[in-house]
Order: C-alpha cells, then sequence, then structure tokens
C-alpha cells in the first residue's frame, strides 16, 4: 500500500552520506523552477512548481524543495537531507529564477567530491 502524501504539510528525507536518498515522485514531479537567492550570509538554492508576486512586493514560491543536507567543517558531506515546504514567502531579498534541470527534481546535495 502506498504512503499517503499531504503536499500542504512540511516534510523532510534523509540518508547517509553514501546512501540514496528516496523522495516520493510526487514532491518532486511537479517542479519547474530552480530559484536562487542572494543573501548576506551565504547564497541558496531551492526548487519549486510555481511562483508570483504578491501584495507588498512580496514573492510567494509554492511546493518548494530545499537541499538542507548537513557539510562537516571541511565541506565534506555528513547527511543527505532535503526538506520539503508547502509555500515560503521571499520578502526584500534579490533572487534570480532559471528552468529547473530536466534531468532531476531536486537540487544537487552539495559534498567535497561533487
Amino acid at each position: 500500500m502506498e504512503e499517503q502524501v499531504n503536499l500542504l504539510e512540511q516534510n523532510q528525507w534523509e540518508a547517509g552520506p553514501d546512501e540514496e536518498l528516496k523522495i516520493p515522485e510526487v514532491y518532486i514531479s511537479q517542479l519547474k523552477y530552480e530559484i536562487v537567492v542572494f543573501t548576506q550570509k551565504k547564497d541558496f538554492t531551492f526548487r519549486c512548481s510555481e511562483y508570483k508576486q504578491v501584495r507588498g512586493g512580496a514573492w510567494r514560491f509554492a511546493n518548494v524543495i530545499i537541499d538542507t543536507s548537513k557539510l562537516n567543517p571541511k565541506g565534506e558531506l555528513e547527511l543527505k537531507r532535503v526538506t520539503y515546504h508547502p509555500e515560503i514567502v521571499l520578502v526584500n531579498v534579490p533572487f534570480m529564477v532559471m528552468p529547473a534541470p530536466e534531468s532531476a527534481g531536486v537540487p544537487e546535495v552539495q559534498g567535497e567530491g561533487d
């Protein structure tokens, strides 16, 4: 029996550095955009199915997948982790939108060996 999926709830998947990270297809099949967010501390990337500007100049992103993997101080991958958010909103933060690569629905897990 297939696991029930609620796209309105936050979710997270983890795997060891040498294990395959398994994410249900429903979460990644509709990701159309790759968003690069530019912050003072560190730029980050996520993927989403849609985005639009909302009242007040903020931007709303739907069905967001973010690579939240854990790296050690040397930059080596310790834990593969991907987090799903039904929606995020950015206010006064510069970002760039690109079409998501068709080859993969999930952002590449970053590690030193990549």
